[in-house]
Parts: C-alpha cells; sequence; structure tokens
C-alpha cells in the first residue's frame, strides 16, 4: 500500500503541477488576448476551443486524486450530527462504493473516447485543427488515479480525504 500512495504521490505532484501551468497559461493567454483585441484590434485564433479542450480539462481531470486525497471535494454533511459514527461510517463507504464505480465507468468510456479519437486522427473544429486525443486521453488517466486512491482509502485510513483540513503539497 506504500508503493502505491507512493507512486500516486509522485504523479499527482506532477499533475497538480501541470495544472497549474495550464491555469497560468489560461490567465495569461486570455488577458493578452482581451488587451489585444481592445487596443490592437487582433484576437488570438481558437483561443477559447484550446481553453476549453485542454486546459480546462486539465484543471478538472488532473487535479481529481489529489482534490480527493486532501478532503476537497463537496460532502453534504448535514445530517451527519444526528446518526451515530458507525451509521456515519458505513454511509461514506457506500459513497466510496458509488464513486468508485463512476468513475470506472468515466475512465472506461473516456479510455474509449480516446482511443477512438486518435485511430480517427480526430481534430479539433478550429481553425488551428489540433489533435484532440491527448485532451480525451487526460480522463481516463485522472479518473483511473481517482479510482486507485478511492480503493487506497477503502484499505487504508491514514488517507486525508474524511478530513476537514487541507494540507499542502510538499
Amino acid at each position: 500500500m506504500q508503493v502505491l500512495n507512493r507512486v500516486l504521490g509522485i504523479l499527482e505532484r506532477i499533475f497538480v503541477f501541470a495544472a497549474g501551468v495550464g491555469l497560468i497559461l489560461m490567465m495569461l493567454l486570455t488577458t493578452f488576448d482581451l488587451l489585444s483585441r481592445k487596443f490592437l484590434d487582433f484576437s488570438i485564433p481558437s483561443l477559447y476551443e484550446f481553453t476549453e479542450d485542454y486546459l480546462m480539462v486539465s484543471l478538472v481531470f488532473l487535479t481529481l486524486s489529489y482534490v480527493y486525497l486532501v478532503g476537497g471535494h463537496v460532502r453534504v454533511t448535514l445530517f451527519e450530527k444526528f446518526f451515530p459514527p458507525r451509521v456515519n461510517a458505513a454511509w461514506r463507504r457506500i459513497h466510496k462504493a458509488m464513486a468508485f464505480v463512476l468513475f470506472v465507468l468515466i475512465a472506461v468510456k473516456g479510455w474509449e473516447a480516446a482511443v477512438e479519437a486518435y485511430r480517427f486522427n480526430e481534430m479539433s473544429n478550429s481553425l488551428l485543427a489540433y489533435p484532440l486525443a491527448p485532451a480525451l486521453m487526460m480522463v481516463p488517466i485522472g479518473s483511473v488515479m481517482l479510482c486507485l486512491r478511492i480503493l487506497q482509502s477503502f484499505f487504508d485510513d491514514s488517507t486525508q480525504e474524511d478530513s476537514h483540513e487541507m494540507p499542502l503539497v510538499d
């Protein structure tokens, strides 16, 4: 279990860094595009599509596993105080199982879409006509990593997804 935790930790750091770079790139490109349209009457072609297809997908899917680890996903805890700890623990396990099934399905369908996009050399509809397969591949990668974290949390109580603290990345 420690080997899995170590490998996932390394991959999560890399992916969170990549998503952060994507966020900064999105901010800089959007700001430049806005200023160039306002003052130079020039717009970056296909910026909206590229941002939507690559940068936003990286922000969501490459960080899923890390956000789960630090307990950052949205949870409804309104009624937890009314139930005994054993019921809450069972309910959390049921939620983990449902999340696992959901993200396995997302990973499988995402993989199928990415492979199909690669096989048929699917390109974006924008002026730049960039390939979509790498962007689609981020969906199953992030989903599989999240599934591994969920599995790990079933067997290892040291994961922090149930805590309300948000630790910093080392």
